[in-house]
Formats: C-alpha cells, structure tokens, sequence
C-alpha cells in the first residue's frame, strides 16, 4: 500500500469502517511513513471537531416529524395532495426539506458509535460491574502477585512501572475475558478518578473504532458504550483498552500517556 492508498482509504480507517487485511495493510504502511502519520493526525482532528459541533446543539425534530407524518397519513387516506403552490411556498418547502436534511445528517451523526464493535463494549460492561458498580470479584492486590500475572500473559513486567510512573498508580488487578480473549485487567487511578486499563499481546486482528488522534505515531481508537468512554492504542508490545466513565477527554489523557511510555 502507498501514501495515495493511504490518503484514499482514510476517512474509512478513521470512522473504523477499514477491516481485515486492508486494515493490516493501513497499520504496516503508517509505521513507516512519518508524513501519512501527520495527514491522518490532521484528519482525525478535523472528524473529531466536525463531530463536536454537530453534536454541540440539541436538534429538535418534533416539527418535521408531525409534518411528514400528516402528509403520509393524508396520502394514505387518498387525500389529493396540491400539484402546485405559490413560489413562496415551494421556496419554504425547499427550506424545510433542507432543514430535515440537516437533522437527518445530525441524527446520523448522534447515532455514530450505537453499533460499538464487541471488545469495546466488552470492556465498558466488565468496567461497569467490576469498577463502578463494586461487583464482588477477587482482585489481587499485592503488586508482585500482579506482575508475576502479568509476564504469564506474555506482557513485558515493565509495562505496569512505565504507567504507574507518571500520576496514575496501581490499585490491583485480575484476568478478565474480553471478546472472547484473555485480557489483563488493571484499575489505576490518578488520585481522584479509577480508571480501567486492559492489557494482552498483540495479536492477528486490528483494532477498529474510530481514530480519535494519533499520539506518539499510533492511532488512539474510541467507541464510547452507554455512560462509559474506551480508547485503544497498540504498542509492537501490547494492545491496550482504557475504560471510564468520568469523560472521555480524561480516557484519551490515559491513553496519550500510555501511547508515550508503553
């Protein structure tokens, strides 16, 4: 794959719509092209601030929905709908029209994320019953015990120092299943807020979600499921979930730092 595939294939590799081997193929390409790297950084920011101001305001769609719902029902009826009307009000037709347009194209965007791909919302349903909820699970708590469960997943031991070094802090850990895998579930907090990190090796399949940003030259994923916000980010030592239901800026400032030290 070359840097004009690249640029072609992006916005579906942003939106997470780019699977399997082209999807591989993408991954290959951006660990070594620094500048395919920047342009997707910068197109993920552009998606990421269009989302934002789509979904800054409310849009209430009673009006359309009553209007268009009274002239199916009136079809319906073998009422005669008018052939012609005034150019005033074809012209406040056409407005209507784009009006809906525009709410349709906001609804859509609101509706972006419902279908989450299965490890994300996996991994925000173990966060909320093991973390926010305080289901009884047995954690281990001693960080040595944790360390050794960790490097019996095949996950370097350094992984946890380089997290725990900056203003997060280990709170304990356990094995948990995620999409039909074997992941290493840690809690770290920075003091005021726990969040849920999930750790496993690398493996055949790329990760989807919607590229939010690029930190450290890897694509940092995000799906929020319900209340809770995850971002993914794979290092060439670990694939990583971050879990919150605090906010999702705060899931993408772990995720950042994990991108950075891991």
């Amino acid at each position: 794959m070359n840097c004009r595939d690249v640029m072609r294939l992006a916005p579906l590799y942003i939106s997470g719509e780019l699977e399997g081997e082209r999807a591989a193929e993408f991954d290959a390409h951006l660990r070594t092209c620094p500048s395919c790297i920047e342009e997707l950084e910068r197109q993920a920011r552009l998606d990421a601030r269009l989302r934002e101001v789509l979904l800054a305001r409310e849009v209430d769609v009673t009006e359309v929905d009553r209007r268009v719902r009274g002239l199916i029902a009136a079809d319906a009826k073998g009422h005669k709908l008018p052939a012609f009307e005034p150019r005033w009000r074809r012209w406040t037709a056409m407005a209507v029209g784009f009006t809906a347009a525009l709410v349709l194209v906001v609804v859509a965007y609101r509706s972006l994320g419902v279908d989450v791909p299965r490890v994300y919302a996996d991994a925000a349903t173990d966060h909320r019953l093991e973390v926010t909820e305080h289901q009884p699970r047995p954690w281990l708590t001693d960080p040595e015990q944790i360390a050794s469960l960790a490097e019996q997943q095949a996950i370097p031991p350094p992984t946890l120092d380089r997290i725990a070094s900056g203003r997060y802090h280990l709170v304990h850990g356990k094995l948990c299943y995620l999409d039909r895998r074997v992941f290493l579930h840690l809690v770290f907090s920075d003091g005021a807020r726990n969040f849920s990190l999930y750790l496993r090796p690398p493996d055949a399949r790329v990760l989807s979600g919607r590229v939010r940003e690029i930190a450290n030259g890897r694509p940092l994923c995000t799906a929020d499921f319900a209340h809770d916000h995850v971002v993914s980010v794979e290092t060439p030592e670990v694939l990583a979930f971050i879990v919150t239901d605090q906010s999702a800026d705060a899931a993408l400032d772990l995720a950042r730092f994990a991108a950075t030290v891991l």
